[in-house]
């Protein structure tokens, strides 16, 4: 008499990508714009000495719109020299820091290192902020180049010789 033995296949294992997607860079980028965006309101509607901003909101939410109001909210929100302060220093102080994330990046479980997966230092991380600007100059074309990359990156971080990995 012969028995039969039968083997069970072998378990699947899923396994995450080993570089940051372009849905969770996309959702990081989110997480981070919000975050700043908040910060920012807090800074320009607490310091400021001006109650324009107030009243315009006040004003359009009561469907009273003046556009000279909203004009002078806006100039007072947009061309302040806060935000791009407050932008730069959360990228690079945040990416060259000992988690090597920002607040989005971290939440999805990507960090940002080196092309040997050692963190970058404060002049890469400057590096790889401004190197942004490069990659939306051709209609964002520097973003969507990690579609193709191997290790998904974009051009910045070719430019910067940096990647976001997932942890």
């Amino acid at each position: 008499m012969q028995s039969t033995i039968t083997l069970s296949p072998a378990p699947t294992v899923k396994r995450s990508a080993l570089y940051g997607t372009l849905p969770a860079r996309f959702v990081s980028f989110l997480v981070d714009t919000t975050l700043l965006v908040f910060i920012y309101t807090l800074v320009v509607y607490g310091f400021s000495s001006a109650p324009q901003h107030v009243y315009s909101w006040e004003s359009v939410l009561a469907g009273k719109i003046d556009v000279s109001e909203l004009l002078l909210a806006a100039k007072e929100v947009f061309l302040n020299p806060f935000f791009p302060i407050l932008h730069w220093a959360y990228y690079t102080f945040l990416e060259s820091s000992q988690r090597q994330a920002t607040i989005g990046k971290y939440t999805l479980g990507m960090r940002v290192t080196d092309l040997r997966g050692k963190p970058i230092g404060f002049v890469q991380a400057n590096l790889r902020y401004f190197t942004k600007i490069l990659s939306l100059l051709p209609f964002g074309l520097g973003f969507v180049l990690m579609v193709n990359s191997r290790r998904h990156q974009m051009m910045h971080d070719y430019l910067a010789r940096t990647l976001v990995v997932n942890e």
